[in-house]
């Protein structure tokens, strides 16, 4: 019952050392989350697997740094902050990935979307096979974006190293 809490509460306070141990465990859950993105698995169970994942390490993950930020006598409107950006990022993948699957693709609402995607996707395939000799504003583009696509998880490691960081503050006395 005590893990649940240290786990799912951001309310208290968790010593740097258990902090980086559990974020560890978050992360390498995180990682290993993606493997619900495989084609065959999205087939078979579709996304509600890895989004109900995601919501999950999210929530831990805040959780983690919320107490480890009150240890370290900080609000924890940063980690709330980094956890939000990164909660975009996720609904952005899915929203990527429901577009490019088969199966999902049939039931987006609007043909076109997922057509328009489809053949970005296609543009994007035969210009790398055809090694394009110049870079044109496309790869700019493609460039920016793929920038930004690690933009959420830089945040979100520099916010972890940052809080692990941190040193506790005293006990108040009771």
């Amino acid at each position: 019952m005590q893990l649940l809490r240290i786990v799912f509460s951001p309310s208290g306070r968790i010593s740097p050392q258990i902090f980086i141990a559990l974020i560890v465990l978050v992360y390498l859950a995180g990682a290993a989350s993606h493997a619900l993105t495989v084609p065959n698995v999205i087939t078979r169970t579709g996304l509600w697997p890895f989004i109900g994942a995601q919501a999950l390490l999210i929530w831990i993950w805040y959780a983690l740094h919320a107490k480890r930020l009150h240890d370290g006598g900080r609000a924890s409107s940063l980690a709330a902050a980094a956890a939000i950006l990164y909660t975009l990022a996720v609904a952005l993948m899915i929203i990527l990935a429901a577009s490019f699957y088969g199966p999902l693709s049939a039931q987006v609402p609007d043909a076109n979307t997922a057509s328009a995607l489809g053949l970005i996707l296609l543009v994007s395939v035969i210009s790398i096979l055809l090694g394009a000799p110049h870079y044109d504003v496309a790869w700019l583009m493609v460039t920016a974006l793929l920038l930004l696509a690690f933009v959420p998880i830089i945040v979100a490691v520099t916010v972890t190293l940052w809080t692990a960081t941190r040193p506790s503050i005293q006990q108040p006395a009771s």
